[in-house]
């Protein structure tokens, strides 16, 4: 509902949002106002409301309650998830869509350009004014700007003739994202854009957003592209917005701060209510019966604490016990991998137990089809693959192709488990955050963020010693890929890699194979192959002149190992507690179902719900001993940094 009246220094506002699903409250009460030129950085967990968020900015989805004001004329641009009606335009024309003006004065001159010998001067002055806001507009440069957008984000020169409909799934999706980028409009409103981007089209992506004069709402899960665009962070949690300084870190520490701050107000003034309602109740009929009744009064007049939203649980990714490989994990010699002919030639790789190699290159070099044959799923053309003694090797697709349809997450799980109980089954897929209902949600209903959850929950259930990776962090929320960064730096065997998300690589891998022209070239440091494709980071390689950048001192390294550590600290113990909930919650659903009559008289399934309740007790005890130590290990070193920053 644009407001006639919206003032002249905000593109939009909402008031006291509200939007459900299925009696499912998504946004509650939400409330923001973004001004022109102000970058925002949306983050939130999976499910928690950001798409729909974007929706309703974007006008596309009304609320229920609450109110939607928009500055006259605003004009919104946003990645489009769906191009099918471009099909017949080139890809260029179609990114070049994005300036429709340019492209109608374009063909305008054009038409008058054939005229103009007859010497009419009123067709004269029309091209003088059209030719003028042509210049205006940046017109003569419009394709060149397409082109680069293009290229940038991994489309090649030789591609933009082609029509759109002729692209793969993953180019029409940047193609789609050059057009957005490539747009004048006052706002952009970006989700997910780095999902088919290679780490080069991430690099320029990061660096038209920084630039980016217009103003911009930008949903990711990339922590490197939080910090590059730089603009404040809101995060959507519990169906409300709340606003945090810029910098990845500086959000997590501020939130931490305030969750602290809340909780501990919350309780305080808990126990204040019990102390005087307790006072009221000794004294109501005694000899204080007016300062009970006075105390009564200020209790009816105290506005009342909501307690914290509590965090979802955090998935929890710990390795089950599998078998030792030999040393010699996966040898490869001389192989030619491709699907019709080499796109790939004379690809030698040793990978040994304890090795975690990153494959890198851009879009196109064959990142996806080397680990394709090496996981056994393409035939290689050439060369030689062979597996070490004991290997157990494991895949993920990125497009999850491994996930059925039509079946629960429980059915997922007993399929490669089949030994385990439907107990066990619960158990593990309470890991992954999938807990009570969720475990027998049906697949087709998943959202990304779900369905890439449950492909790891399946890998890691296979318990592999042997891990190929395509992409593991797309859909998957920043806490999540925080823990999953943990949990494969710690993989005790083997791993390939292909990811986008450049600070994951850094963080995890030994070695790197960079594929370039064709040809596989093996680097130890992820830098140095980012320096050979050209990501040197802005600032981090001095040019000639420059002072080189002075080490960090002894303390600083010390802050930044407590703030690390710290950071990790605060991740397993919120996921410990997220898990020690969805535990009890389980349990009392068990307990409360063992005590309905149709389930009594079914011995089996009683049997089986029992069985369940005891494995959930003795869980809990432990579960219970892990969450008050990591609890104390959290509080410990959180309590060293704030005193190494003070």
């Amino acid at each position: 509902m644009p407001g006639s009246g919206a003032p002249t220094n905000l593109l939009y506002r909402l008031e006291d949002v509200c939007v459900s699903f299925a009696g499912r409250p998504v946004l509650r009460g939400t409330s923001l106002q973004h001004n022109p030129g102000e970058k925002l950085i949306l983050l939130g967990r999976n499910g928690c409301g950001k798409t729909t968020l974007l929706r309703v900015i974007a006008g596309e989805l009304e609320p229920e309650a609450g109110a939607v004001e928009r500055a006259r004329g605003l004009e919104i641009a946003r990645l489009e998830q769906r191009v099918e009606s471009a099909n017949g335009v080139s890809v260029l024309d179609y990114c070049l869509s994005a300036l429709p003006r340019v492209v109608e004065i374009e063909l305008a001159l054009a038409e008058l350009g054939s005229r103009l010998g007859s010497g009419d001067e009123a067709l004269l002055a029309e091209h003088h004014r059209l030719h003028e806001e042509f210049e205006r507009l940046d017109g003569y440069r419009a394709r060149a700007h397409a082109e680069a957008a293009l290229d940038g984000l991994g489309i090649p020169k030789a591609m933009h003739s082609r029509t759109v409909e002729t692209l793969s799934g993953g180019e029409r999706t940047r193609a789609a994202l050059a057009r957005a980028l490539l747009s004048t409009a006052g706002l952009l409103l970006l989700d997910e854009p780095t999902n088919h981007l290679d780490l080069v089209g991430v690099e320029f992506l990061a660096d038209e957003l920084a630039h980016r004069d217009g103003a911009l709402l930008l949903v990711t899960h990339d922590r490197e592209l939080v910090d590059r665009v730089g603009g404040e962070v809101l995060e959507l949690h519990g169906g409300r917005l709340e606003r945090f300084p810029a910098g990845y870190a500086r959000y997590r520490r501020e939130r931490e701060r305030r969750r602290d701050q809340a909780q501990r107000a919350f309780y305080l003034q808990r126990a204040e209510i019990e102390r005087q309602e307790e006072f009221i109740r000794r004294n109501i009929a005694g000899q204080n019966t007016r300062q009970a009744q006075a105390r009564q009064k200020l209790l009816d007049r105290m506005e009342r604490l909501e307690a914290p939203e509590p965090d979802l649980a955090a998935v929890r990714l710990r390795w089950p016990e599998t078998g030792r490989s030999g040393q010699m994990v996966m040898e490869v010699e001389d192989l030619e991998a491709g699907w019709v002919r080499p796109i790939l030639q004379q690809v030698s790789l040793t990978l040994r137990r304890g090795e975690r190699v990153a494959i890198v290159g851009r879009n196109g070099a064959g990142k996806t089809t080397l680990l394709h044959t090496l996981a056994g799923r393409l035939p290689a053309l050439a060369g030689r693959l062979r597996l070490g003694a004991g290997v157990v090797p494991a895949w993920y697709d990125q497009e999850q192709v491994e996930i059925p349809g039509g079946v629960s997450v429980l059915d997922v799980l007993l399929e490669v488990r089949p030994e385990w109980s439907p107990a066990e089954a619960r158990a593990w897929a309470a890991r992954f955050a999938f807990s009570g209902e969720a475990a027998d949600a049906i697949t087709d209903s998943l959202s990304g963020g779900e369905r890439a959850r449950l492909s790891l929950a399946r890998l890691i259930a296979l318990a592999p010693n042997l891990m190929l990776l395509d992409e593991p962090t797309n859909h998957l929320d920043l806490v999540t890929c925080e823990v999953l960064e943990q949990a494969l730096s710690e993989f005790p065997g083997a791993l390939l890699l292909v990811s986008h998300d450049r600070r994951l690589l850094e963080r995890v891998a030994t070695h790197v194979l960079l594929l370039d022209g064709g040809r596989a070239v093996a680097m130890n440091r992820v830098d140095d192959a980012f320096v050979r494709l050209g990501l040197e980071r802005p600032g981090k390689r001095p040019s000639d002149g420059d002072a080189p950048t002075p080490r960090r001192s002894a303390a600083e390294e010390e802050r930044r190992r407590l703030r690390r550590d710290a950071a990790r600290a605060r991740t397993t113990a919120d996921s410990l507690a997220g898990e020690l909930e969805a535990a009890e919650q389980r349990l009392r659903e068990v307990e409360a179902l063992l005590c309905e009559p149709a389930v009594f008289a079914d011995r089996r399934r009683a049997l089986e719900l029992a069985r369940e309740a005891d494995e959930l007790r003795a869980g809990l005890e432990t579960l219970l001993d892990s969450w008050g130590e990591a609890e104390e290990d959290a509080e410990a070193l959180a309590q060293r940094l704030a005193e190494l920053e003070d």
